[in-house]
């Protein structure tokens, strides 16, 4: 499987994750079977970060827009602490491995949440797959681990029960592994800083409902407080599986979420720039462009201009002014 992750170029941090859960599920199999005998501290450690590694491969594979952050390492240092925590032995073994499982669960709560609430606006065909196999199957699963692993604190695992442990991780990471061979590199595409358009893969037919899509957009279907993928399908007349695929062909965006802010966020710049509406309060252009708070509003512009509202109207109406003088 890490060979698959290294067939994605450039190399990226969910790539970088993905090979190291590939190596750590591995490691966690191997640990799982009592026939191994010993296998080793290094092992060991893989296989308890295990769920670190899952954790950082989510939250990069769904978050387009993903930057690494330095508190991305505290769960890792939890779980090598509880480990430790686990050698000491009576007391100290029981709530060393209680605190892992509420870290391990915590975290795959964490990646299911990211799985499914942006499924609807997920424009990538082959994320949207691995979404709804991830609702679908991480729940079971980590139940299941939490449960068996739970059970050995206060008794005697049934000898069967540790080979089929291991022969079900093993029968995951292949169907994981079959997965990634059919995955196509734009899964794990760098974010650009414009959308990438590829009009190219449309059909005669879909590119007529593009500039349907274009019309409406240009006539202010962004700026509709509330807006969705299904509202807007239904506004003009294009089935929603359709319109994913113009606004992720056609228009170049990874997410529906990407597509409204782009647009509403370059609406506003253009009524801050606006000397006329220059006294025009910020939330009142939020509101003006779809947004139901200041909140959503001033964090998408900060991510696309690298600036606050507040900001560029200063900055915008400055050099207007300095360039009139001249």
């Amino acid at each position: 499987m890490m060979v698959q992750f290294a067939r994605f170029r450039p190399s990226r941090f969910v790539t970088v994750a993905g090979a190291l859960f590939c190596l750590s599920i591995a490691s966690y199999a191997l640990v799982s079977d009592p026939r191994q005998g010993d296998p080793g501290e290094a092992l060991v450690i893989l296989a308890v970060l295990t769920p670190v590694f899952f954790w950082w491969f989510g939250i990069a594979l769904f978050r387009d827009s993903f930057e690494w952050r330095h508190f991305y390492f505290a769960p890792l240092v939890l779980l090598l602490a509880f480990h430790g925590l686990r050698q000491g032995g009576g007391t100290y073994h029981v709530a060393g491995a209680l605190l892992h499982q509420a870290t391990v669960i915590l975290l795959l709560i964490h990646v299911f949440s990211l799985a499914v609430l942006d499924f609807r606006d997920d424009l990538v065909d082959a994320r949207r797959r691995f979404r709804l196999a991830i609702a679908l199957t991480l729940p079971l699963v980590g139940i299941t681990i939490a449960a068996v692993e739970t059970y050995a604190l206060y008794g005697t695992l049934p000898v069967w029960l540790g080979p089929l442990h291991a022969l079900t991780l093993f029968a995951l990471s292949f169907l994981f592994a079959l997965w990634l061979t059919a995955t196509k590199p734009e899964l794990f595409a760098l974010t650009a800083e414009a959308p990438q358009p590829r009009s190219d893969l449309l059909t005669p037919a879909e590119l007529i409902e593009l500039e349907r899509l274009k019309s409406a957009v240009g006539n202010g279907a962004c700026f509709e407080p509330e807006m969705s993928l299904g509202a807007l399908a239904s506004k003009i007349a294009i089935p929603e599986h359709r319109l994913r695929r113009l606004i992720g062909k056609g228009l170049g965006y990874r997410n529906f979420a990407a597509f409204l802010n782009a647009h509403r966020v370059e609406e506003a710049k253009r009524r801050l720039a606006d000397p006329v509406r220059s006294r025009e309060q910020i939330v009142s252009i939020a509101f003006g462009v779809g947004y139901a708070s200041l909140a959503p509003f001033n964090r998408a512009f900060r991510e696309l201009t690298g600036t606050t509202p507040s900001e560029y109207r200063s900055q915008t109406l400055s050099q207007m002014i300095n360039s009139g003088k001249n």
